[in-house]
């Protein structure tokens, strides 16, 4: 069989035929002038294409399934002979999901000859596992990974977005869950974002398959409350941090790294690697599975631990095929444009067009080219920030104004007014079937948006640089323009190849479309770059690229340069002072590439030892503020020493409760203090004053649309009334959910610290929580009850204004909301089937208490 497939592969005959079954294909997808291929050819290229599928290279699988694929859907009309020849290709190919792609191949078995149906149900059998009540078919890498992940090792997979990672993961977790007995496991995602997504996609597996009940807790639960014997956590590597250290005795089973390869982004990089090891040091035989897309040193996150028993797991085959289709643009003021095939050899044209519409702007390439060759599919439309994303969203929505809304996109578009606000785009455009998504967007809505995506009710979602982190939003088509990750930093190729990753849709199609617009004037060509990525861990890169910074901070050097103010080097510096205080600094240097008998290992230690002289923070406080550099805690510490004077000096230091009269003027001296001395910038601006204000409003339990209100009143009338409610957005996500919550998480560590050695200990149970407040946007215990239910904070709050007793802990929460009338209590359909999901039992079993930091 291999000199067969070489012979196939060697004749130059197949990919000229290849080549024009390509672009007879390509010119029936983007609705071209027809190109005429005989029945013959592509009889001949399935033939061959049944040949290379039995190839181990990587290279010829993939031309097999592209022209086994492309063969089908030109056959018009012989479906049944070529959609049984597509089955023989896709089972030698392991692809046997893809089968429900089109009825005619997923009912082709009987019409096999007898060898070649034994020869699939040989393979099919082979690939097949047993989980959660049923034979599940898996891909040849889906159950490569399954083997590896039921064996107990410890695995680092990397493969394409298409590659079905998710769906082995959440099965094996449903496998785990349903045996019997205690169980601990962690599922470490990147951003709050996901952590809606991954929860629920748990609670619907785990729906009816686990032996036992087991809860899905996303918020870290304080040291007062008992741990679940069975428990998936849901958490970003700081809520991760805060459970570890409310709870030193927790021991995981499993731990998944969702988007691991994000250990190498700057401070949450250091984080993420500290929060693994420090698993690790709690159960050395924790089971971990690190999963990113195509990244080429999946040896990496061995290195950086030092484990030597990592099985690596590498897919370089998708289970859907993309397409590259330039479109340049002839004439703007006509709308002419070109569509070519990136990947042919020759520059020939696949279609020439008129658009009738100007387009001269990025906005209008973004516009009516999508418009006009996304019609009838789901497409993705690539924007460089959300204001961009909600002008291009009212642009296209402007072009199907003529559309008639559905009722599920009038639900929609009042939930975006009942979340956000009532003049937020986002209620207008979807009525049109368009939306938008950005990651400041309000985490029940953004689901909300992806999940009416996902049913079709909306045919295009404009997606700025957050689905690169790992929302799973695929599509049929992408159309990307001048595309920027961050303020005028062109797209990378890694980043790119992964947002490609996103078209194509497993078991909906076997291709996906990518139009790149006007390529030849980007700044960057990524499609002559790597498709994988090399990962370097943050805290490497400090250490190798940003040394004199580190140094500077390390050494407290006040007119060091601004590198040495960022979160990364601060980060790096507590990291390896808590090392050098736990003794295990020299591990760290070693996983780095730096011997500790080295140059600079040595001036590293000798500075970190002359820190150690100035810096008597315990280690448990100063790792509650990781971000922070120990001398900046340090220097805070001491100014609340030198405050406390008395007991009644002492209390005028503590966190008030958001709703006392005086709460206001003590969070502002809290952050005008914090300002000045860990952030050292200028309070004479009273930023701390706004910051103040913002957070009491937040942690009161005022609604969005009230904080919006309140912007757009402190504005002048004629203010862009979209740009107020975005930045309101951007603040309360960016500044009093991270910035002000990453303030008062180190004041109030370092004030208790502060309290204990000033012999007042006893005011200790008097410090708000305040971090906890900031995070969820409530102070109420019902309310906060509530939200560790599960419900997000607009359904809480709705409930929480009818509830008469507001200190509700959250057994007594769920007894009250199950006397509740669903109907009469007025919500949405979207916020009435999260409080059904939490009743059902599946979402019930999260946290019982909430009384951390997150």
């Amino acid at each position: 069989m291999e000199e067969l497939v070489d012979a196939v592969w060697a004749n130059p005959k197949l990919h000229i035929a290849a080549g024009e079954l390509e672009k007879a294909w390509l010119s029936k997808e983007i609705g071209a002038e027809p190109i005429p291929i005989d029945i013959a050819i592509l009889a001949r290229c399935m033939k061959a294409a049944a040949i290379l599928s039995a190839s181990a290279d990587p290279e010829q699988r993939q031309a097999a399934f592209r022209i086994a694929t492309q063969a089908f859907d030109l056959a018009a009309d012989d479906t049944s002979r070529f959609a049984a020849a597509l089955r023989v290709v896709l089972g030698r190919l392991g692809n046997f999901p893809s089968f429900v792609t089109k009825d005619a191949v997923d009912r082709a078995l009987p019409g096999l000859p007898w060898t070649m149906a034994a020869e699939e149900i040989g393979s099919s059998v082979a690939q097949t596992v047993h989980a959660n009540g049923e034979n599940i078919v898996l891909s040849k890498f889906q159950h490569s990974l399954w083997s590896t992940l039921a064996s107990g090792a410890r695995a680092a997979v990397s493969a394409p977005t298409s590659a079905g990672k998710s769906f082995v993961l959440l099965n094996y977790l449903a496998s785990l869950c349903a045996e019997s007995g205690p169980i601990q496991i962690v599922y470490i995602v990147p951003t709050r974002a996901l952590i809606t997504q991954v929860s629920v996609d748990l609670e619907e597996k785990l729906l009816g398959s686990a032996s036992q009940p087991v809860e899905i807790i996303s918020v870290p639960l304080d040291s007062a409350t008992p741990l679940p014997d069975r428990c998936i956590y849901v958490l970003t590597p700081e809520r991760l941090q805060v459970l570890l250290h409310a709870h030193p005795n927790l021991s995981l089973r499993l731990a998944v790294i969702d988007e691991a390869h994000l250990i190498a982004d700057g401070s949450r990089g250091i984080l993420l690697q500290w929060v693994v090891e420090d698993l690790l040091e709690r159960n050395e035989k924790t089971q971990l599975l690190f999963a990113s897309p195509i990244i080429r040193n999946l040896s990496v996150f061995g290195d950086a631990l030092g484990l030597g028993d990592i099985v690596e797991r590498v897919s370089r085959e998708p289970s859907v095929a993309q397409n590259i289709i330039l479109v340049e643009v002839d004439s703007a003021p006509k709308g002419k444009v070109s569509l070519l095939s990136a990947s042919a050899d020759s520059e020939e044209v696949l279609l020439k067009a008129t658009l009738n519409q100007t387009l001269a702007s990025k906005y209008d390439k973004l516009v009516h080219i999508p418009a006009h060759f996304g019609a009838g599919a789901q497409n993705i439309v690539y924007a460089n920030g959300s204001a961009d994303a909600e002008k291009i969203a009212m642009q296209l929505s402007d072009r199907f104004s003529a559309r008639e809304a559905t009722p599920a996109q009038q639900q929609l578009s009042a939930l975006a007014k009942e979340i956000v606000h009532g003049s937020y785009v986002l209620s207008k455009t979807v009525l049109k079937g368009i939306g938008f998504h950005y990651s400041n967007i309000p985490a029940v809505l953004r689901k909300a948006v992806e999940d009416a995506f996902g049913r079709g009710e909306l045919d295009y979602i404009v997606c700025t640089s957050t689905l690169l982190q790992g929302v799973n939003t695929p599509a049929k088509n992408i159309f990307m323009c001048l595309p920027e990750k961050g303020y005028l930093k062109p797209i990378e190729s890694t980043d790119f190849w992964n947002l490609a990753g996103r078209a194509g849709r497993l078991r909906k199609e076997f291709h996906g479309n990518i139009f790149l617009i006007d390529y030849s004037k980007w700044k960057t060509q990524p499609l002559s770059g790597p498709k994988d990525n090399v990962v370097v861990p943050a805290i490497q890169q400090v250490m190798q690229n940003q040394r004199a910074e580190l140094m500077h901070v390390i050494r407290d050097d006040q007119d060091g340069p601004i590198g040495s103010k960022d979160l990364s080097t601060q980060t790096a510096f507590t990291r390896l002072f808590v090392g050098l205080k736990t003794g295990t600094l020299g591990n760290s240097l070693e996983h780095v590439g730096l011997e500790p008998t080295s140059a600079g290992a040595r001036e590293i230690v000798a500075a970190l030892n002359e820190a150690s002289g100035t810096i008597t923070l315990p280690n448990i406080i100063l790792r509650q503020s990781p971000n922070i550099s120990a001398h900046r805690q340090e220097e805070l510490f001491l100014t609340l020493r030198q405050r406390m004077t008395s007991a009644e000096a002492a209390k005028r230091l503590i966190p008030l409760h958001p709703r006392e009269a005086s709460a206001f003027r003590n969070y502002a001296d809290i952050l005008e203090l914090c300002h000045s001395v860990v952030l050292g910038i200028d309070t004479t601006k009273n930023l701390h004053r706004f910051h103040a204000l913002l957070a009491q409003r937040w942690m009161t339990g005022w609604p969005l649309p009230r904080i919006i209100d309140e912007q757009i009143k402190r504005k002048p009338p004629i203010a862009d009334r979209r740009k107020i409610i975005r930045d309101t957005l951007d603040i309360v996500e960016s500044q009093i959910r991270f910035s002000v919550v990453r303030l008062f998480t180190c004041y109030n560590a370092v004030l208790v610290q502060a309290l204990i050695e000033s012999d007042l200990s006893s005011l200790m149970d008097e410090v708000s929580d305040l971090p906890v407040f900031l995070e969820v946007g409530a102070s109420d215990k019902t309310m906060i009850s509530l939200i560790a239910l599960g419900l997000s904070r607009p359904t809480a709050l709705r409930l929480n204004d009818i509830a008469s007793d507001k200190n509700l802990d959250p057994a007594k929460a769920r007894a009250w909301l199950a006397e509740q009338d669903l109907v009469a209590l007025g919500l949405s359909p979207v916020l009435e089937a999260e409080v059904r999901r939490v009743l059902v039992g599946s979402g019930a079993a999260r946290a019982s208490d909430l009384t951390t930091q997150s």
